[in-house]
């Protein structure tokens, strides 16, 4: 009787385990995934946990660093997918490559929440250039898929950051972002935010 009585008491405990864990990861926010675009001449940084480019959590230079631009260059450079679904931008990498300089993608785990600032510049020795580094912040939210590229108009010289949603289906939806500036501004401190 006690032997019986022991192996459901373990049954019990080995279930109710499982439920709790179960719970767990039912009650835990779905993670956020963003793809960025590179390739040789452009870079990509990504600060997670901010809404400046002086304070964050984690610097993450997708594009830019010296591997990635040899890897660019020499068209060795591999994409980097997490399985956020393929989009125009993604299946046209080879529109955006050029002479020396592939174009790719690397996707990254975003925290939901958590606003991040995408920051993006472009030039080369061949005089292709923007004439500053872009910045762009938004807050991703919990199971959503994003991608940011950098689009350049070299006719007119103009560059411009797109930062998506990338829907189920791999269509995309423009977000409303805003630039990031260099110094955070506390919250108390923002305009038009005071004791009246």
């Amino acid at each position: 009787m006690r032997f019986t009585c022991g192996i459901f008491t373990v049954f019990l405990l080995l279930a109710t385990n499982t439920a709790g864990a179960q719970q767990l990861a039912t009650d835990a926010p779905a993670s956020s995934r963003l793809r960025l675009f590179g390739q040789n001449g452009v870079g990509m940084v990504l600060y997670t946990n901010t809404s400046c480019t002086a304070e964050y959590a984690q610097k993450i230079r997708a594009s830019g660093s010296l591997g990635n631009a040899f890897g660019s260059m020499l068209g060795k450079v591999k994409n980097e997918s997490l399985g956020i679904p393929e989009t125009d931008t993604s299946r046209g990498l080879k529109q955006r490559g050029m002479i020396m300089s592939k174009a790719y993608f690397k996707e990254y785990p975003l925290v939901p929440g958590q606003s991040v600032v995408v920051e993006a510049g472009m030039g080369s020795p061949a005089g292709w250039r923007c004439d500053r580094l872009i910045t762009s912040a938004f807050t991703p939210q919990a199971g959503k898929d994003y991608e940011v590229a950098l689009d350049v108009d070299f006719s007119g010289g103009v560059c411009m950051l797109k930062v998506n949603e990338v829907a189920a289906d791999g269509s995309l939806l423009r977000l409303p972002v805003q630039p990031a500036s260099k110094q955070c501004v506390p919250a108390a401190a923002a305009p038009g935010q005071g004791a009246d």
